[in-house]
């Protein structure tokens, strides 16, 4: 088994990055087209991105009326339901994991199942409540909206250059990544000249309280505005476990994301860890559900024997059909070097910690690091990383702005196609033209 003692570098990068919505998104309004004749209400309805709900997941609103979408891995609320993006009348309550709209069953006006919470898709089949005692199949178009903000002063007369700015107060309560595109066009008349500047503004927005910035000047004023989100990762600290396995005593197991059953599953913050929910260990197809601690990575792609070992092999067990997350203290099978033993495990929820990943008008990147990393590393904390552009999957990619080193992601590190995705903290600037292995050393 492992030791407590690995580096927690690529954590941290988690942290700073996730959850991940798609690469380098933003998020414009959408225009839905192709309900059927019973719900044509919807069509030609613009949706605004409000805000995201507790997964994570971007949710919208309709302009005109009270018509939402959202992503709820579990519609029911039963435990056992189908992640999907969801066309409802009922507003969802973003505190909530599954059963957004509070109902107990599956009601609204559409759906269209997915595991991709990152954003509903721009064309796809939904299931639609169209009046038949069945949903019908329809093809729903949602339009990306680039919307525009112009401000404009007309005067006759030069006025004097000015420029206040009331002081800001930045306070981080939690971060999500975001990417907003805000355009503000502004023009100026006189008697005897014309002129016109525009600003584009493309990046990650952090929380920001009090911020307000004006500038004033020959008969020009410019407002630029700026959206927040905020996001929250959970955090379980293990305690309670057999002296054979005390090397998992005290773990910090943080929310890396969510499996195709809809259950989150953690990573160990100081260790090769993981907490996960599996259908069935072995995939012998008569295994019992349950919350597993384990060296092995879980396969987010699968809902049963998530780490592909064709066996039941792990450090404890907690049989349980509940996918929404595991006991705050439970009874658990832990395998104590000679038998397993039924142990009384507690899984604290940590004060849910914050950081900050946002961009502000330059672009930049700030690297904090939450839990202690090695002495070799230290020099890494609150470097400051600068935006540089996109490589060649689309990705964004960051430089510090006083050193060598660099953020990107990265589909397969070595360049072997079954490798796993990841963001990468590397000292090897990322190639622009490569698909994969971008800092081409082959590992």
């Amino acid at each position: 088994m492992p030791g407590a003692a690995k580096s927690a570098l690529g954590a941290l990068a988690a942290l700073l990055l996730a959850p991940s919505p798609a690469v380098g998104e933003y998020f414009p309004n959408l225009l839905l087209n192709g309900a059927c004749d019973a719900a044509g209400f919807l069509n030609g309805l613009r949706f605004e991105m409000k805000g995201r709900t507790y997964t994570g997941a971007p949710y919208y609103k309709a302009t005109t009326r009270n018509d939402y979408i959202y992503w709820d891995p579990d519609c029911g609320g039963g435990g056992d339901g189908q992640a999907r993006w969801i066309l409802d009348d009922n507003e969802p309550d973003i505190t909530k994991l599954r059963d957004l709209d509070g109902d107990g069953q599956c009601n609204y006006y559409a759906r269209m199942d997915s595991m991709d919470r990152s954003k509903p898709p721009n064309s796809a089949f939904w299931k639609m409540n169209c009046g038949g005692a069945t949903a019908e199949s329809r093809l729903i178009v949602l339009a990306d909206i680039t919307t525009t903000l112009t401000t404009t002063t007309m005067t006759s007369t030069s006025t004097t250059v000015s420029t206040t700015t009331i002081s800001s107060t930045r306070t981080t309560t939690s971060t999500t990544k975001t990417t907003t595109t805000v355009t503000s066009t502004s023009s100026t008349s006189s008697s005897t000249s014309s002129s016109s500047t525009s600003y584009t503004y493309t990046g990650t927005s952090s929380t920001i309280s009090s911020t307000t910035s004006t500038t004033s000047y020959t008969g020009t004023s410019t407002t630029r505005t700026t959206s927040t989100t905020t996001t929250t990762l959970m955090m379980l600290r293990l305690t309670g476990v057999c002296p054979y396995k005390d090397f998992l005593e005290g773990l910090t197991f943080v929310e890396e994301g969510y499996t195709a059953s809809g259950a989150r599953y953690f990573k160990a913050a100081e260790d090769e860890q993981y907490l996960y929910h599996d259908y069935d260990c072995n995939g012998g197809g008569n295994g019992k559900k349950r919350w597993i601690i384990d060296e092995n990575s879980p396969d987010p792609s699968q809902t049963e024997d998530l780490d592909q070992d064709g066996a039941c092999n792990y450090h404890a067990r907690h049989n349980s059909d509940d996918t929404y997350g595991p006991p705050a203290a439970g009874v658990w099978q832990i395998w104590c070097g000679v038998e397993w033993v039924d142990a009384i495990l507690h899984l604290d929820l940590v004060s849910n910690y914050t950081f900050d990943d946002g961009m502000d008008e330059s672009n930049a990147l700030k690297l904090r690091s939450y839990f202690k990393t090695c002495k070799q590393k230290e020099y890494m904390n609150n470097l400051q990383f600068e935006y540089q552009g996109v490589t060649k999957n689309g990705s964004p990619y960051y430089k510090s702005v006083t050193s060598d080193e660099y953020i990107y992601y990265d589909p397969h590190c070595s360049g072997d196609v079954s490798g796993s995705a990841r963001w990468v903290l590397d000292s090897d600037a990322p190639s622009l033209t490569a698909l994969a292995d971008l800092d081409g050393d082959g590992n």
